[in-house]
C-alpha cells in the first residue's frame, strides 16, 4: 500500500514515470495536472555521446477524463539536441 501523497497521485492518474508538480481545480470545473518527466540527460542515439538541452516547452493534453471529470494535463517536456 502506497503512503507517499505525490506518488499516490502519480499512480492514481497513471503517471508512473513523471513527477506530478501540481494539481488544481479550475473555475470551470474539472481537474488540471502539471507534470514533468523524471528521465535525466539521455545519450545520443547514434553514438551514445552527450546531448545538450534546447530548453523545455509545455505540452498540454486536453479532452482527458479522470474519475469522470474533464482533465487537462500540462507536461513540461525537455528538448535535446
Amino acid at each position: 500500500m502506497e503512503r507517499d501523497p505525490p506518488h499516490m497521485c502519480e499512480v492514481t492518474v497513471g503517471l508512473n514515470d513523471v513527477d506530478v508538480r501540481g494539481v488544481g481545480e479550475p473555475l470551470g470545473g474539472g481537474v488540471e495536472v502539471e507534470s514533468q518527466g523524471r528521465a535525466g540527460r539521455p545519450p545520443y542515439p547514434g553514438c551514445g555521446g552527450r546531448v545538450w538541452s534546447k530548453g523545455s516547452g509545455i505540452v498540454e493534453l486536453v479532452d482527458l477524463a479522470s474519475f469522470g471529470r474533464p482533465t487537462r494535463l500540462s507536461w513540461r517536456k525537455c528538448r535535446w539536441t
